[in-house]
């Protein structure tokens, strides 16, 4: 009896994947529970990667609309 639920933007998946975290972390929930939650979490994290993705594909479309062919890994900032 598995609902999926798409969350409807970015910023709701990272709440529910901290919902989840923190549920995980509690050490509340039963094994079963546990799974699905985690199952959740990774279905979340997914998305939320495919997300940010695509985010990027369109700043870069933009930026050559702009004739601003300058490409900038977003991970030149230090942080791994």
């Amino acid at each position: 009896m598995s609902v999926k639920k798409k969350n409807k933007d970015f910023e709701s998946s990272l709440n529910r994947l901290e919902e989840i975290t923190t549920i995980l972390e509690d050490g509340e929930a039963t094994l079963e529970e546990s799974i699905k939650l985690y199952t959740e979490g990774l279905e979340i994290a997914k998305d939320c990667n495919q997300n940010l993705n695509d985010a990027e594909k369109k700043i870069k479309i933009i930026m050559e609309k702009n004739k601003q062919m300058i490409e900038d890994d977003f991970e030149s900032d230090g942080v791994e």
